[in-house]
């Protein structure tokens, strides 16, 4: 499977018509005037946040937001990874590209690009067209403004939660995170065939449990053969935190996303469940629960603290697995 720089040379020809340039561009400039009339508010870091369809962005990430939902046209055969930021996206590419591909050395991020972030971006609407089955992708945008296509499509989505105490000291600003989480949750429930609700906490207790469930539903379960011979438990290794963040494609260099250059190494904090225990006070971890108490009510079961440290009964372990 070719990484990043390989799609990116294929679609993008140096002897592209300046015609279809310019008409990217144009796109690029209505979404930027659709934004303008948005909700706006200062973010928490820096910049301001706009509010599209109940969700929050930043200006650069909402134009891809709106590129794909217009432009890209899913396949039955793509397999799409969604996650909120910092839930774990960068173990869940590693895993599913080895699953699917072979053990590599590769960064994640070239492996399975973001559609909206480095693929529609940058005044670029892409001709994905070319890419052999199965296309990989990821992203970030919530499922009520993902394309109908995916909607409608056999294509599958892997989507993994994190317990949101987790989330929000490793990076909280794309909210609402619960309303992100329980859209993929409630889908998974009417349409699990076709989208598998994973929890990371879950699989960072049994990552074989979960690799060889996660393999099966992307059609390439592990073969008898292989499991004997120890693959399952060599792409865990490779694919592990530790490992993962000591290679040296993800020490140095740059993602390109919109915003510019983003340094690889900062994709790697700690991957520790239960981290928010030594950061949150029990106050700060009370008001975080009350929120996501009242927001999530009636959402099925699904439950987003399933981290070590937890000390309330909104806590419960496990129950965040499609069935």
């Amino acid at each position: 499977m070719a990484t990043l720089p390989h799609i990116l040379n294929s679609l993008t020809p140096k002897t592209k018509e300046e015609s279809k340039l310019s008409q990217d561009q144009e796109t690029y400039k209505t979404y930027q005037n659709i934004i303008t009339t948005l909700p706006r508010e200062r973010g928490w870091d820096h910049g301001h946040l706009y509010c599209y369809k109940g969700f929050w962005y930043r200006d650069f990430h909402l134009k891809g937001v709106m590129a794909v939902r217009d432009h890209f046209v899913a396949r039955p055969t793509d397999v799409l990874l969604a996650t909120s930021p910092k839930s774990g996206t960068v173990w869940l590419k590693a895993l599913v590209f080895a699953a699917l591909s072979s053990l590599n050395a590769s960064n994640p991020h070239e492996c399975i690009p973001f559609l909206e972030i480095q693929l529609y971006t940058n005044d670029r609407i892409p001709d994905l067209d070319a890419l052999p089955p199965p296309r990989l992708f990821a992203t970030h945008i919530p499922y009520s403004s993902l394309p109908e296509s995916v909607k409608s499509s056999n294509c599958r989505t892997v989507y993994l939660s994190r317990d949101i105490r987790d989330v929000f000291v490793s990076l909280f600003h794309f909210g609402p995170v619960w309303e992100h989480v329980s859209e993929y949750w409630k889908v998974s429930l009417e349409r699990p065939d076709n989208v598998l609700f994973l929890k990371y906490e879950e699989m960072k207790r049994d990552p074989v449990l979960h690799l060889k469930r996660l393999a099966g539903f992307l059609g390439r379960p592990f073969s008898e053969e292989e499991e004997k011979e120890g693959v399952v438990e060599e792409i865990l290794r490779i694919c592990s935190f530790e490992n993962l963040k000591n290679l040296e494609v993800n020490k140095v260099g740059v993602l390109e996303t919109a915003r510019g250059g983003i340094e690889n190494r900062t994709f790697f904090r700690s991957g520790k469940v239960g981290d928010w225990a030594g950061c949150l006070t029990p106050e700060n971890v009370r008001r975080l629960e009350r929120v996501v108490e009242e927001k999530v009510s009636g959402s099925d079961g699904l439950s987003f603290f399933g981290g070590s440290g937890d000390q309330n009964g909104l806590s419960h372990s496990g129950v965040c697995s499609a069935s």
